[in-house]
C-alpha cells in the first residue's frame, strides 16, 4: 500500500494538477469496526493540491517512515536517560559517555569508536553555531587542556544559547545538560557530524 500512496504522488507532482485516489489491493471492507476507514490526504504539487484517501494504517507508515535517523538516534539515546556512569561500561547497569553514543547509533547501523577521542575523529568537522541534532560534541574535561576525554550527543537546539546535549555525566549518570553551562562552555573542544 505504502508503494501505492508515493506512486501516486511522483505521478501528481511531474503531471500538474490531478486529484487522485489510492485504492488498496487488499480486498477490505469496512464494516468491521475494528478496521479503520480511509482518511483524506491533501499533497500539494507544483500547481494545486492532490487529494488522496489513504487507509489510516499507511498514515501511520508514513509518519514512521519520516522519522529521520537523528531523530531515531536520540530517542534511543533518551532511552538511557538515569543509567548510572560506569567507566567502560555499555549497559543499562552503566555506562560510559562514548558507550551511550555507540549504543545510540547502533539504531540507525552507523558503528562508533570505543573511546570519545577516537570518536571526534569520525564524521565532518562543524562549527558551534551550525549544530544540530544529532552532531556529537567533544570536550577536554581531564588535566590535558587539549585531550578530547568526553563527548555528547546534541538532542536539540532551541536558541542561540539553548542547546541540549545528551551524555553519560561520571557524577549524574545519563543526563541532559544545557551546552551552554559554564562547566562545559569552558571545556567544549568541538563538534563533528557523523550522519545528515
Amino acid at each position: 500500500m505504502l508503494s501505492l500512496v508515493f506512486g501516486a504522488m511522483l505521478f501528481a507532482s511531474c503531471s500538474g494538477p490531478k486529484k487522485a485516489t489510492v485504492a488498496s489491493s487488499h480486498k477490505k471492507t469496512h464494516a468491521n469496526k475494528n478496521e479503520s476507514a480511509p482518511k483524506r490526504v491533501d499533497i500539494p504539487s507544483k500547481e494545486s493540491v492532490v487529494e488522496l484517501e489513504v487507509p489510516s494504517e499507511t498514515l501511520e507508515e508514513i509518519e514512521v517512515a519520516t522519522e529521520t535517523k537523528a531523530d531515531k538516534v536520540i530517542s534511543t539515546a533518551r532511552t538511557f536517560i538515569g543509567t548510572p556512569y560506569k567507566y567502560g561500561g555499555m549497559t543499562r547497569s552503566g555506562m560510559d559517555c562514548s558507550g551511550l553514543l555507540i549504543n545510540s547509533f547502533t539504531a540507525v547501523k552507523v558503528s562508533l569508536p570505543r573511546s570519545s577521542e577516537a570518536q571526534s575523529k569520525v564524521g565532518t568537522e562543524i562549527k558551534m553555531h551550525d549544530l544540530k541534532p544529532g552532531d556529537l560534541v567533544f570536550f577536554a574535561t581531564g588535566n590535558k587542556k587539549n585531550q578530547i576525554t568526553h563527548v555528547g550527543l546534541i538532542t536539540d537546539v532551541r536558541a542561540k544559547d539553548d542547546v541540549k546535549f545528551i551524555h553519560a555525566s561520571s557524577s549524574l549518570g545519563v543526563v541532559e545538560t544545557n551546552l551552554f553551562a559554564e562547566y562545559y562552555q569552558k571545556r567544549f573542544r568541538g563538534a563533528r557530524r557523523v550522519i545528515e
